[in-house]
């Protein structure tokens, strides 16, 4: 089974969610994508998380919270990935490497484009979206 994970960033004093340009050296290039990737060697989620933001982004900032947000399983292929909201009180700089080409602070409804395939599916169901909602009220 693969398993991957996703970061949302979420800034309480904004309430805009960061999001990242995939470069051109990664599958799905020149979109507008969560933080994260693929489990290794039998990780838990919150593992694979914290690893993949350290290698994407530098130091994980400091955040308030960590909320589950969406799991997505797919039949055909046996991969799942959980995507998680990380709450931040204030919008911040992203070290980016070689993976991300640029980020950006938007709001919510304010999506750029294109989008990744799995940031749509979550962007556009009406109860991640009301999950955000309640987590910042």
């Amino acid at each position: 089974m693969i398993q991957g994970v996703g970061a949302i960033f979420l800034s309480i004093s904004t309430s805009k969610i960061m999001l990242q340009m995939r470069s051109n050296t990664v599958s799905h290039p020149n979109t507008w994508a969560f933080w994260g990737g693929k489990a290794e060697n039998n990780e838990i989620p919150i593992d694979t998380l914290n690893r993949e933001i350290k290698e994407e982004m530098g130091e994980i900032p400091s955040f308030k919270k960590i909320y589950p947000l969406h799991i997505f399983r797919s039949n055909k292929n046996g991969f799942t990935y959980n995507t998680f909201i990380i709450t931040v009180d204030e919008e911040f700089v992203p070290q980016l490497n070689i993976e991300s080409s640029g980020y950006c602070w938007v709001d919510i409804y304010s999506w750029p484009k294109p989008l990744h395939s799995g940031a749509k599916l979550v962007f556009y169901d009406k109860s991640c979206i009301k999950k955000i909602k309640t987590i910042l009220n």
